[in-house]
């Protein structure tokens, strides 16, 4: 049994217990089986595991709903170019782009990319991050997608950190084919992985000049009936109806949504899908178009904020400095973007019986920040004040 005690405050994410002062977490094999003041704990001290957390925060460990785990190298140099003022088509027709790293993923081998990422889910759950969604997509071909999906297992199974699997072959073109041409090859690529059981979820770029609704359509359609559960990135730079397709198809979530309307709002929030917002895309972009999260959570849209962690548009790990984000651009109180970086993202990830919340019942992934205050933690952006990382109630080092 461990025991974490005297808190100044837990963030719980939790509808229930809200934000305690001086509290206390008990747990128990991995769970949590009771959070509250510290002078109420309701078991025996002499024998357990004591970690005092006097003056600090508690919170839920982040889950982080949206990164493009596994993928190879890096694109600096493209970083640059973007502050110079290229285009991101220029920097493709460059041979830049998500194409550039697709031909970096499919040259290495897959020891290669194992040890690669396994450098970046430690630098995340570093940061906080004890949950987090990876997608392939950096194959663009049966081999290389299957690729990046095994070594999304291998990291789960090897890191002390939960990572959910998405299958997303359908991230971009491959040069030399049509859309339609390569969305039935995605297609039938979909029994093999579900078969092997390599994915949860499967994705699809919906958006102009990449795939459209009918791709998106079919693709999710078949992928249903296979048993996967469904995701899109929909409406990112144009409003083209990903966002109203994914609500009309039960899509646990769609992502981006920087061009949504009022209209899909309202459908998302009928439908219960999630919108995963991702502002550090935005911010590292250079752009102004953050999605409108303060409007989507006076609609009723469950909401989450992740950190698309990828080489080309965001390259950041931290959902620290994405509550930072999303409470300057999004217009979300500091509690809002807490929530929506625990529960929201455990939510976007159909794990909300699981992980985002500090209560009984749920796995002990907790987070021990140096701080005087929640509010302390986005604050004082782009520093990490984070003192103890505890996954499945065990302290890591980190």
């Amino acid at each position: 049994m461990l025991v974490i005690r005297r808190a100044k405050q837990i963030f719980t994410s939790s509808d229930k217990y809200g934000i305690l002062e001086n509290g206390s977490v008990v747990v128990e094999d991995g769970r949590i089986l009771w959070v509250g003041p510290d002078e109420e704990i309701p078991v025996s001290l002499e024998k357990a595991r004591l970690i005092d957390a006097d003056g600090m925060v508690i919170t839920p460990g982040f889950v982080d709903a949206h990164t493009h785990i596994p993928f190879y190298g890096h694109r600096a140099d493209e970083f640059e170019m973007r502050n110079m003022g290229m285009s991101y088509m220029e920097i493709r027709e460059r041979g830049g782009g998500i194409r550039r790293t697709v031909r970096m993923v499919r040259r290495a081998t897959k020891e290669q990319l194992l040890e690669y990422n396994r450098k970046l889910v430690r630098k995340a759950l570093s940061h906080g991050t004890t949950t987090l969604e990876g997608k392939s997509g950096y194959g663009l071909n049966l081999r290389d997608e299957i690729k990046q999906l095994e070594v999304l297992r291998e990291l789960n199974e090897s890191e002390p950190i939960d990572i959910v699997p998405t299958f997303l072959g359908a991230h971009e073109i491959p040069e030399g084919k049509d859309a339609a041409e390569y969305i039935e090859e995605v297609i039938s690529w979909l029994p093999e992985i579900k078969e092997r059981n390599l994915a949860v979820f499967v994705d699809i770029f919906c958006e102009k000049g990449v795939f459209s609704v009918q791709h998106a359509r079919k693709l999710l359609t078949r992928a249903r009936e296979l048993g996967f559960k469904l995701k899109l990135h929909a409406e990112e730079f144009e409003r083209i109806g990903g966002a109203m397709l994914g609500a009309e198809l039960g899509a646990v979530s769609v992502d981006h949504l920087t061009a949504i309307n009022e209209e899909d709002m309202e459908a998302l929030a009928e439908s219960g899908t999630v919108a995963v917002l991702l502002p550090g895309t935005t911010f590292f972009l250079g752009k102004s178009d953050y999605a409108p999260g303060r409007k989507m959570l006076e609609k009723g849209v469950k909401v989450a904020i992740a950190t698309d962690f990828n080489p080309g548009s965001s390259m950041s790990q931290n959902m620290q400095f994405m509550i930072t984000l999303a409470g300057i651009y999004m217009h979300f109180t500091v509690e809002e973007a807490l929530r929506a970086a625990t529960l929201g993202g455990a939510m976007a990830l159909d794990l909300q019986d699981e992980v985002g919340s500090v209560e009984p019942g749920k796995k002990a992934d907790i987070l021990l920040f140096n701080v005087p205050d929640y509010r302390y933690i986005p604050y004082n952006y782009a520093v990490n004040n984070l003192r103890m990382v505890i996954k499945d109630g065990k302290p890591l080092t980190l």
